[in-house]
């Protein structure tokens, strides 16, 4: 009787693993698809219209008016072009226009926004590098022309 017994436990265990078994999935296969990824260290285009870019250009124009003799202030109009350089620092190329304002820089206006503009335009390119440890823009170069 007990080998009577041993068959039908194992025809019952083999039966039970049958059950449990699933049939076969078919496999979905995942779509590998090309990207344009940037290389560390590269140079790379920005929306110019970007809080992060417009941040950096603002930066720049305040820069450039406190290192420039011009006695009037000049104000950022637009962003032209940008790219962006990762590196310790964020590094920022920006071409933008900007425009000479009436203020005076004696007037010592500290809402440059408000001042109207006058008919003067500069389109000029600025080095910018930003440092996220201390929040800080430095303007590295800039050069502009009428």
């Amino acid at each position: 009787m007990a080998p009577q017994l041993l068959m039908l436990s194992l025809v019952s265990a083999l039966y039970l693993v049958a059950q449990g078994q699933e049939q076969p999935q078919p496999i979905e296969e995942e779509l590998i698809t090309a990207k344009n990824i940037q290389p560390l260290g590269g140079w790379f285009n920005r929306d110019p219209e970007s809080p992060e870019i417009q941040t950096a250009a603002k930066a720049a124009v305040e820069a450039f008016n406190s290192q420039s003799n011009a006695r009037k202030y000049f104000r950022l109009i637009n962003v032209i072009s940008a790219e962006t350089q990762v590196t310790n620092k964020i590094n920022y190329k920006i071409e933008a226009t900007i425009g000479k304002t009436k203020c005076l820089k004696t007037e010592h206006n500290s809402d440059v926004e408000s001042c109207v503009l006058g008919k003067r335009r500069l389109t000029c390119t600025f080095e910018v590098w930003f440092n996220p440890r201390n929040d800080k823009h430095e303007l590295s170069a800039s050069s502009c022309q009428k």
